[in-house]
């Protein structure tokens, strides 16, 4: 089942949070000392308390598990998997290495055994490394039994180059519903907590609450 858009009975988005993790991050962390955890993120949504849901790969829980627990704890936050290794789950997907269909469902499964072991109330919410995804795919991990979550709203904030940037492509595609991608990738998505406050504030201003995943599909 692939979730694309929420209720439309209430004006209500969510913004979900990605955290990527290849083996070719991992090396620039142990060899670069780069920095893939954005907590300025976490820190201006607790501050503004907004309800968010995060997308944790596995490997970035492995290599972050501090942040993932503080995550994990806040009540406000859900938390649902991103795979465990950033494959791609179909060809051409932004450069990611492609997994096999026969390596799929175990990859996703691997993930939810790592998320729990660090977040007791995770969810069953699954979304697939850079949105790709064919029948293929979906077949392959039908097995797991989680619940394929895409967006309607990338942010841009991947790779993006200044915070009013990714406010103005948010900003401009939101609507009732809507779904919002962002990430918590510090080394690639340096400006998302800056721009943060803007997006919130704008939202609210027009008539918006932002909710969980959970609570925009659900109405809870």
């Amino acid at each position: 089942m692939v979730i694309s858009h929420g209720p439309r009975n209430r004006k209500r988005v969510t913004l979900t949070f990605d955290s990527n993790m290849t083996d070719a991050m991992l090396r620039k962390i142990a060899t670069e000392h780069t920095d893939y955890a954005n907590e300025q993120v976490v820190d201006e949504l607790q501050q503004l308390k907004v309800p968010a849901t995060f997308f944790l790969a596995a490997k970035w829980i492995q290599a972050y598990p501090a942040l993932t627990r503080r995550i994990a704890a806040d009540p406000a936050f859900e938390v649902g998997s991103h795979s465990f290794a950033h494959a791609g789950f179909r060809p051409k997907c932004y450069g990611l290495a492609t997994l096999r269909p026969a390596q799929m469902a175990a990859d996703v499964r691997r993930s939810f055994e790592v998320l729990d072991q660090y977040a007791p109330h995770a969810t069953r919410y699954f979304r697939f490394p850079g949105g790709c995804y064919d029948d293929t795919a979906l077949r392959a991990i039908a097995p797991v039994g989680c619940t394929v979550v895409q967006y309607d709203v990338a942010s841009g904030d991947a790779f993006g180059k200044s915070a009013a940037a990714i406010e103005h492509t948010t900003l401009a595609h939101v609507q009732n519903g809507s779904i919002v991608v962002l990430h918590i990738t510090q080394a690639n998505a340096e400006f998302t907590g800056q721009a943060l406050p803007r997006i919130v504030a704008t939202l609210r201003a027009r008539g918006y609450d932002l909710v969980t995943l959970t609570e925009l599909l659900h109405g809870a």
